[in-house]
């Protein structure tokens, strides 16, 4: 009697829903709160009419959105008590009716329909944002279950309803539908890892470890590589780099990096990815890295070689070193050694001893020198730092030591003991004789070194912007750098006009000098050159002085300390910088006069003479070369030919390696300080497009990205805001359709993604300084010369100014670093990203605003479901900048198959209101267009 008239209601209600007079989120609520769930029948009418609407549950109305998610929660509370009512009264008694039975079938239906329903499922895992105490009381009550049906033994008639308990219990973001986007193809090896190392080791050697592995571990998310994968690329971008270098500074530096770094990044990055709580792994190798070894192991090519080039079983000699630091064991070592011992010996029986031996063997060697030199300039000793340092410059020891210092992170150590010793070396008042003259060369050669490695790295990589001794003032002051210009009137300032006066008499007229000896000391005459210099040049061009005169007056600086011809070519350099060209004539002669060999009467008269202008002559033809470099130098920068065609030609060479050689590394380096982010950027999207094939896309996309790492930010902003926006409006439906849309898309975020882990604020103003490692005849000159040979091709020629869409604002997204990682997720972004992330989100709401489907709203698609793919919560900061309308217009013209719940509800951040609001909104305008487009009433 009671079911019949219960019946009518809920038929009554369901027409209701139907009609819309009321709203299944106040239905779903009321079905939660009746609570008198002894009552069978009323509750297995109740789930006969929940198994009846679930399909067609949604939001007509604003109001009803705010009411959805929460009754979606409370009703899955409410089907757990009632299963768990059920099982218990199973545990207690053994057995349940057969209406209880069925009433327990209808909820497994139910909890079916749900689980199935990915709408209903992302209400559900909005709504346990909002009801945190219902949300904590599903997952008890679902213990109690679980508890229950392992002491009874009772058997489910629907064997996968306890897993979709668990899921509703544990609800999660993985359990929302996303279509994947970022499906690469199948690739044998990387394009990417390699350029990638290329690039970095280039502009910073040396970064410290964490740099390094955080920026693998992000290659490794976003290319979804194993350990085992990360580790052979690892190893063989090493390899593959060295075998295209010359027996030059970048040779010494990645072989360096492969016995020094890489085996300390190979260890954070294995110890990074272990999982809490599974079985420790073994103390004396890395089972990942043995596995990478044997594929390695397979590119006999590429190992026959290096063999060849280093004439030595390469692999041996690599792995000998790494069992001292329990990379692999000695099985390991004899077993792959044994396996390349048969190529070896014919490699080294096809050489016949005539191959030279590469510097790369010798790189191990120079660790124990290194640590030498370092434990005698803690001493002080003076005869003893003085006769280390001196053999440091013999043959190439000098570029092995640096090398090693740099990818050791001992660099910044050398620079400060080399700075203490110098200002040791300060002369001693009353001191004469032998010892003076070895404080004065151990001035003279820790200058020298200093000055050397200054110009390699950059005085902002290697010195302290607050330094107060006197080589980092002297640098500060009056040094010319690549790039860092001088104003010769400030460095006259310095000058002191007694000093000068004194110093001149004493160049000019030496004989009249040894009556009344000068009484400078070594860094006074340092400081106070370029007043002698300058009245040198004065009066030269008054013709007061000969020619004679001026050599005689070089010759003399020369002879005193090589480290005084240093200061004296910085200071013409300067000075070149300031006059006509018609006027460099005379300052190009006198820096000429410098480099003239000295005679060997002249070399045996001061102690190591040899080894000190052996340090002083690169440092002033580099000095001379950056500020005007020989017409028949041939440079990366000075050339006739357009800079398309050294990109064209430069890029040729890179496709057809299939990987980025170091000098095709400097090469792109120099054209982007050329012609700018932004010409740099186009001219690789272009050769992007005009791929044909998948995997060739791919391959050049990847190594484009590792390009752009030669300046990320800025590479990043120009993509953003000055190719991408007109490349899609121009071009649209020619080439930039699929698969070039998504490749595209695929490299923005893969450069937004980049750019924002790269740096946090703290180190970003360190980490931006680049190192200028390169041989002399391959630096590039200043930028300022440059206009003279190509035209208007300054960096500052491309210097961007802010056109970013303003007023844009989103709801609040998540944000959640994790604690595996080394780079951390910052809470906002810095520019020049956030504007070129507000710039873009701009041009992609005129791109949706329409109502027809194009290509551009196809990438706009793209671009925010890789965004969320492949950054998951890091872009967070990225998200929130997303415009109010930008989802919900990019529903109205993109199907709703393409666009999915999982992409939705991961664009806000649900744990504040706006947040949820927002998700929730965007959500049942998903479920209403996708009900309309299927033709679904109720």
């Amino acid at each position: 009697m009671f079911v019949y008239p219960f019946q009518l209601v809920l038929n009554y209600l369901k027409h209701s829903l139907c009609a819309h007079l009321v709203s299944h989120g106040a239905v779903l609520r009321c079905i939660a709160k009746y609570d008198k769930l002894e009552r069978v029948y009323c509750i297995t009418s109740l789930l006969e009419f929940l198994v009846g609407i679930v399909d067609g549950v949604t939001c007509r109305i604003k109001s009803e959105e705010a009411v959805l998610p929460g009754a979606v929660v409370q009703l899955v509370y409410w089907l757990l008590q009632i299963f768990a009512r059920t099982v218990l009264h199973y545990e207690l008694y053994g057995e349940i009716s057969a209406e209880q039975s069925y009433m327990l079938d209808q909820t497994c239906a139910v909890i079916d329909r749900i689980s199935q329903h990915q709408f209903m499922l992302s209400m559900l895992y909005v709504g346990c944002h909002e009801e945190f105490e219902c949300h904590g009381k599903i997952r008890d009550k679902y213990a109690t279950i679980k508890g229950s049906l392992t002491n009874s033994n009772f058997t489910l008639s629907s064997p996968g309803v306890e897993q979709q308990l668990q899921q509703f219990a544990y609800i999660d973001v993985s359990h929302l539908d996303l279509q994947q986007l970022n499906v690469l193809p199948a690739e044998k090896i990387s394009y990417c890892v390699q350029p990638l190392l290329a690039v970095e080791v280039l502009l910073i050697p040396c970064k410290e470890t964490s740099y390094y592995v955080a920026e693998l571990q992000m290659l490794q998310r976003l290319k979804r590589y194993t350990n085992t994968r990360l580790f052979y690329e690892i190893i063989r971008a090493g390899f593959l780099t060295l075998s295209n270098v010359a027996d030059t500074s970048p040779d010494t530096m990645w072989g360096a990096f492969m016995f020094f770094k890489m085996p300390h990044i190979i260890k954070q990055l294995h110890a990074l990815q272990r999982v809490p709580g599974e079985q420790p792994p073994p103390a004396d190798y890395i089972p990942e890295l043995v596995e990478a070894l044997e594929l390695l192991i397979q590119d006999n090519l590429l190992l026959d070689y290096m063999d060849t080039k280093c004439s030595c079983n390469m692999i041996e000699f690599l792995l000998n070193d790494w069992t001292k630091q329990q990379l692999v064991n000695d099985v390991h070592v004899k077993k792959f050694a044994s396996q390349r011992e048969a190529s070896s010996l014919l490699l080294k029986k096809c050489d016949n001893g005539q191959q030279t031996p590469s510097n790369i063997i010798f790189i191990k060697r120079a660790e124990v020198p290194l640590s030498g030199v370092l434990k005698t300039l803690c001493t002080n000793k003076v005869q003893d730092m003085v006769n280390v340092l001196c053999q440091v410059p013999v043959g190439n020891s000098f570029e092995l030591i640096l090398s090693v210092a740099t990818v050791d992170g001992r660099l910044k150590t050398f620079v400060s003991r080399l700075i203490q010793c110098n200002e040791n070396s300060k002369p001693v008042p009353a001191e004469l004789g032998k010892l003076n003259v070895t404080r004065s060369t151990l001035f003279d050669v820790s200058f020298l070194m200093l000055t050397s490695i200054v110009q390699t790295y950059g005085s902002d990589v290697v010195l302290s912007d607050r330094g107060d001794s006197f080589f980092e003032k002297w640098v500060r002051e009056c040094m010319v750098e690549r790039n860092k210009l001088k104003n010769p009137r400030q460095i006259l300032a310095l000058c002191d006009d007694s000093m000068v006066d004194e110093l001149l008499l004493s160049l000019s007229k030496p004989e009249a000098a040894q009556l009344k000896p000068c009484t400078l000391s070594w860094q006074e005459t340092c400081l106070n050159l370029p007043g002698v210099l300058h009245h040198v040049l004065i009066a030269w061009e008054q013709e007061t002085l000969s020619s004679a005169d001026v050599k005689s007056i070089l010759d003399n600086i020369k002879r005193r300390l090589f480290s005084f011809s240093v200061c004296a070519t910085s200071f013409l350099c300067a000075y070149m910088y300031s006059v006509r060209e018609t006027e460099l004539l005379k300052p190009l002669n006198m820096i000429q006069q410098f480099l003239a060999p000295l005679t060997s009467e002249e070399l045996s008269s001061q102690e190591y003479a040899k080894e000190r202008l052996a340090l002083s002559y690169p440092i002033i033809r580099k000095m001379q070369h950056d500020v005007h470099p020989a017409p028949s130098t041939k440079s990366r920068l000075i050339s006739h030919s357009p800079l398309i065609e050294q990109f064209r030609e430069v890029w040729k060479t890179v496709a057809e390696a299939g990987h980025l050689p170091v000098r095709a590394a400097q090469t792109l380096e120099s054209l982007l300080l050329a012609g700018g982010a932004a010409w740099l950027a186009t001219q690789l999207v272009e050769q992007l497009l005009t791929c044909k094939y998948i995997r060739d896309m791919s391959k050049a996309m990847d190594i484009v990205f590792a390009v752009m790492h030669l300046d990320i930010e800025k590479s990043t902003e120009a993509l953003l805001q000055y190719v991408v926006p007109p490349l899609m409006l121009r071009r649209q439906g020619e080439d930039i359709n699929e698969p070039q849309s998504l490749v595209l898309a695929r490299l923005c975020v893969y450069c937004v993604i980049s750019c924002l882990e790269t740096r946090s604020a703290a180190a970003s103003s360190s980490l931006k300084k680049r190192s200028r490692s390169h041989d002399e005849e391959e630096q590039a000159s200043n930028v300022a010369k440059l206009r003279k040979v190509i035209g208007d091709g300054s960096e500052n020629s491309n210097d961007f100014t802010d056109n970013a869409a303003a007023g844009l604002a989103g709801g609040p997204r998540l944000a959640s670093p994790s604690s595996t990682e080394v780079r951390a997720t910052p809470l906002s972004l810095r520019e020049p990203l956030q504007s070129s992330i507000q710039h873009i989100f701009g041009v992609f709401v005129q791109f949706v605003s329409g109502d027809e489907l194009s290509p551009k709203a196809v990438f706009v698609y793209q671009f925010i479901s890789l965004l969320v793919e492949c950054g998951g919560e890091r872009v967070a900061p990225v998200l929130r900048l997303l415009p109010a309308n930008l989802v919900q217009q990019l529903l109205k013209v993109l199907p709703t198959e393409d666009i999915r719940v999982g992409l939705i509800s991961r664009l806000y951040d649900l744990r504040v209101p706006g947040g949820r609001q927002a998700a929730v909104s965007d959500l049942c305008l998903w479920r209403n267009m996708q009900m309309a487009r299927h033709s679904i009433h109720l």
